[in-house]
Parts: structure tokens; sequence; C-alpha cells
């Protein structure tokens, strides 16, 4: 989301990395849960790894024992609207009610014990005034600043390792990485982020790289700042 230009207007309400003063990153997971999600939750407890998974209202109504198990494994969980609407078509008002405030209702209901502070727009796509309203709510809007692509041609042979190549080419401390647990527009599930994680994660901890979750690179941006201020 770096291309919005405009983000930079919001330094208390947006988040694309975290600092580059310690060699963590985030891995975050999309459009879920999916069918490929307990495989995936699956290899990141054997990795030892905690993520944050930015999660749809319906899928969270389809699958709340999945929401139930990201959350009793230790990830986090973000607001990712209701339907995966593009946000463009929207007015402020009508894309909150109908949006946002069902989608955290949605993921409190399927166990989240206190409405999401994370917020991740579908497509990446936002305007100002939309930046204003979450930030009045008390969301944070999460982007991300290593973008691999790994929603595109997932049967394409080679995606697996092209998909880590790309990672490894564009990591950096504080990265948030953007990646895909839900199913596809099609239905189908996105069995390859299994295979992708279990390939990323030790070549990362090879370069030096531990792992947090986004509310962690709140948490020390926040206490950066009393210690300068």
């Amino acid at each position: 989301m770096d291309y919005h230009d405009f983000l930079a207007d919001y330094p208390r309400t947006y988040l694309g990395r975290g600092s580059p003063d310690a060699r963590r990153l985030a891995l975050t997971f999309d459009d879920g849960p999916g069918r490929a999600t307990p495989a995936l939750l699956s290899a990141l407890a054997e990795l030892q790894v905690a993520a944050t998974f930015f999660c749809t209202g319906e899928a969270a109504r389809a699958q709340p024992a999945l929401i139930e198990r990201i959350l009793r494994e230790g990830h986090e969980i973000g607001n990712h609207s209701l339907s995966h609407a593009d946000a463009r078509s929207f007015g402020i008002e009508d894309w909150i009610a109908r949006e946002i405030h069902p989608a955290a209702a949605a993921l409190c209901d399927a166990g989240l014990s206190d409405a999401p502070r994370l917020f991740r727009p579908a497509y990446g796509e936002i305007a100002p005034g939309q930046v204003d309203a979450l930030g009045r709510l008390g969301y944070t809007v999460v982007g991300w600043s290593v973008d691999p692509r790994d929603w595109l041609e997932p049967e394409a042979p080679g995606y697996v390792p092209c998909v880590v190549e790309s990672v490894l080419a564009r990591i950096h401390p504080g990265a948030i990485v953007l990646l895909h647990d839900g199913d596809d527009e099609h239905g189908r599930a996105r069995h390859g982020i299994v295979e992708i994680v279990r390939r990323l994660v030790p070549a990362l901890r090879e370069q030096g790289y531990g792992f947090a979750r986004v509310g962690e690179f709140l948490s020390a941006d926040a206490t950066s700042r009393r210690t300068n201020s």
C-alpha cells in the first residue's frame, strides 16, 4: 500500500512497516479463514511463528471454529471488511455501516473478545476520508511493504519457489509481508500457502530474522514515542 502517497499524512492511523531498527518482520494472511487455514495453522505451530490474520466477516461466519483456533494458538486477528468489497464503491458512512461494523461483529461472535483494532482494506484500496473514519473508530489501517503476489497463478509451475524467492529478495527489517490463506475468488483453496510458509520461515531465520505480530510493531512504536518525548 505504499503507493497511496496520502497515507504518509496518517502516521498514527496507518502502519505500512515496522521499525527498521530490529531484524523482525510480520507475516500477515488475508481473506480467510479458508480451507487451507487449518494446515497453515499447523505449520505455523510447528515453526513456532505467531502471525496476523486479516479475516473477512463472511469467512468468520462460515468458519467460527477457525477464528477460535487462530486466537487460541496465539495469532492476531484484524478486520478485512465483511465481504471483501472494494471500498471505493461506497460512501464513507455506508461503507462503515455495511462492511466495517458487521465484520467486527462477526469476528466477535466467532470468538474475538474485544473489537478488532487492526484493519486492512480489500485490494489495499482506501480513500482519505475512509482512513479518517477508521481512525475515529480506533482502528489502525495496516498496509504492507513486501507483496510477493502470491494470489497470482497459484497453479502455475514453480509457483511456490517463485513466491518464496520474491519475499526473500524484498525482505527488510520491519517488513510486513502480504500473503493469503482465504479461498480465491473461484472458491478454490490456496493450499500452496502452506508449503510457502514451510520454506520461507527457515530461510528468513537463516538471515537472522525473528517474527512478530503487527500489534507488536504498534506497541514498539508507542514505546519509542514515549521514550523520545
